[in-house]
């Protein structure tokens, strides 16, 4: 009999010279698609570049299009790079020794726990995504990873782990279909279906027809060159089976098919006889469910353009005492889209690549006069108005903060009150929330997880080591790598910038979380002045913000890590609160050079004004645009 027996692996990956030059990028809504790090790219070059692959499927896929720096507890300062493709997600632990491994995304998927660090897990729910086919919302019969979850084999302190019994010889046959019943398709029982192989370490039986393909050979790139080799290290890519192989039916494409699957620790093959030679055994696209599953608000980045927000402002023109929401219709107004007896101001976007899950972060004094409070408006309040049917404007900011931990008896500042709170900036994957809240009676940078998705942070008051100083206009860089803010702490406000640092923490129920705390503060203004409204680039390479370093307020940029200042706009008028545009290469701004607050658009090049966008005798402020 033939078995697979236990080794150890370590990859360690040098530079290689590459067949084509690729942009890096480190910012999932900035040039999604280059590579976060020269040695995803090694990886990927090796065996999906076309200089090799000449037609065949793909190992990885056709190019990345997510990074981002995700919790992993022993990571430095607990954050990890991860690049998510196709069929994977490629991810480096630590930086300095050169290792890039592909993650147990399957052994996730399959168990509903989330692998937090080397001996952590934080526990949520298995994936409700088809193993294979088309998505669920196109694809009604196939089986999810949840139907594995009783006949697979992962770390489970509740139950011993699951084997199946050697099947050496034996031709596949049982199916498994959306409720997880099995059943028999002996029509199925092919030859090239038969078992070959028992894996003694997991207790799964791979067939032939997988086995063939986790051994092939072919053209690689390596040590600068096309060379002929096994095309993957199958325990590498792979990892052992953590099921038996068993026949799905499935929709592909517009129609229905008999597929084969089997889960193993890393990917999940599939063999559709019906494909094309040369496409019949591929590897499942489990970077894109993985994705669904961890990131179920963002939508399909590898199907999808780039998110595109429209620019909001605030104004007075209909209410003459306090702010509303208007979404500009560059024609010197904007469409109102709120409607409350007290002031609504924008603060930042939750974008997504589904239209339909893209939300706007506002602060409000809508139910609390004396109080502004943490809301999001969904994307038809945000786009139609809040009156428009299916408009929702869900609050956020909590009178009992206990109530968002998720543990008995959180710390005593997180009392029971209302308190101010506002500026709610939210993170680039969409599952936290930067907030400055008065609720221990100062402004201070706090750090909450949003609702609904599978965020492990607990809620954390980020400067409470800082001085009692005013904190205001929190800003991420695009990899969440680092964060941004205001405040007066030497007696002007000024720019400052720091690593968020996480810790895991030991919830009830054997449940991981992470607090977070600021590491490396950095103060990024240099001048006795004020600068404020600090917004950071898509791309995360520059900040822009207004100053009265000059006698008045005008509006500078400046690199992120507070190089290179260039003054913007030089006007006698006030001139403030920019943001972005999606691209990067504009600001929106309000400025009263026409004796009452409009909105103006500017080149970020050479700081000419291209566009007024509004055009009233009303006060229009706080514009927002992108993060």
């Amino acid at each position: 009999m033939k078995h697979l027996q236990r080794m150890m692996l370590i990859i360690i990956l040098l530079p290689l010279m590459l067949p084509t030059a690729r942009p890096l990028a480190a910012a999932p809504f900035s040039g999604r698609t280059g590579f976060a790090d020269p040695r995803f790219e090694t990886i990927w070059t090796r065996t999906d570049s076309e200089a090799v692959r000449s037609g065949r499927t793909w190992y990885w896929g056709p190019g990345p299009w997510f990074d981002y720096a995700e919790y992993y507890a022993d990571s430095p300062n607990g954050l990890r790079t991860v690049q998510y493709f196709d069929k994977a997600r490629m991810e480096i632990n630590n930086p300095t020794d050169g290792t890039v491994t592909n993650g147990l995304l399957v052994v996730e998927l399959v168990s509903g726990q989330i692998q937090a660090g080397d001996f952590s897990r934080s526990n949520f729910r298995c994936a409700d995504v088809p193993v294979a086919g088309n998505p669920r919302s196109a694809n009604l019969i196939a089986p999810s990873y949840c139907q594995f979850t009783d006949r697979a084999t992962f770390p489970d302190l509740y139950r011993p782990a699951y084997r199946d019994p050697e099947r050496l010889k034996q031709r596949v046959s049982t199916t498994i279909d959306i409720n997880g019943n099995l059943g028999e398709r002996p029509d199925l029982a092919r030859p090239e279906t038969t078992i070959v192989q028992y894996s003694t370490i997991t207790g799964h039986n791979i067939p032939q027809v997988f086995w063939d393909f986790m051994n092939r050979r072919g053209k690689v790139f390596e040590n600068g060159r096309v060379t002929t080799g096994p095309i993957v290290d199958w325990l590498f890519a792979m990892g052992y089976p953590i099921t038996d192989p068993y026949w799905v039916r499935a929709v592909v494409g517009d129609a229905e098919r008999d597929v084969l699957v089997q889960l193993f620790e890393r990917r999940v093959l599939t063999y559709t006889p019906d494909n094309p030679a040369g496409y019949q055994v591929e590897m499942g696209n489990v970077g894109q469910h993985y994705f669904q599953w961890r990131y179920p608000h963002l939508g399909m980045p590898w199907a999808a353009p780039d998110p595109v927000t429209p620019l909001i402002y605030a104004s007075n023109i209909d209410t003459g005492s306090y702010w509303e929401l208007y979404r500009a219709n560059f024609n010197g107004g904007g469409q109102r889209i709120t409607f409350n007896n007290n002031e609504t101001v924008a603060y930042s976007w939750l974008r997504s690549w589904n239209p339909n899950r893209q939300m706007l972060a506002v602060d409000s004094r809508r139910e609390q006069p004396v109080y502004r409070q943490v809301y999001l408006l969904n994307s038809v309040a945000a786009s139609d108005g809040e009156q428009a049917s299916a408009a929702t404007a869900t609050r956020i900011s909590s009178v009992d903060m206990r109530d968002l931990w998720y543990y008995p008896g959180g710390p005593d500042e997180l009392i029971s009150k209302t308190v101010n709170e506002f500026n709610p900036m939210v993170s680039p994957d969409g599952t936290r929330l930067l907030v400055i809240s008065e609720r221990v009676d100062r402004p201070d940078l706090m750090l909450w997880s949003i609702a609904d998705t599978n965020s492990l942070t607990i809620p954390s008051r980020l400067t409470r080591d800082q001085p009692a100083c005013h904190y205001e206009t929190p800003a991420w860089s695009p990899d969440g790598r680092r964060i941004y803010w205001v405040s007066d702490c030497d007696g002007y406000f000024a720019i400052y910038s720091a690593e968020p640092s996480y810790r895991p923490y030991s919830l009830r129920n054997n449940l991981v979380g992470f607090i977070a705390e600021l590491s490396n503060i950095r103060k990024l203004s240099t001048q006795n002045a004020n600068d404020r409204f600090a917004r950071v680039s898509p791309d995360g390479k520059q900040i822009a913000f207004a100053s009265d370093r000059d006698g008045n307020w005008e509006i500078y940029v400046m690199n992120s890590d507070g190089s290179n200042v260039r003054r913007l706009t030089n006007h006698p008028a006030t001139d403030d609160a920019p943001t972005w545009s999606p691209d990067g290469r504009q600001l929106a701004f309000a400025s009263d050079r026409d004796g009452d607050f409009e909105i103006y658009i500017l080149n970020v090049s050479d700081g000419t004004i291209t566009q007024q966008v509004t055009q009233n005798t009303a006060q229009d402020r706080w514009p927002l645009w992108t993060q």
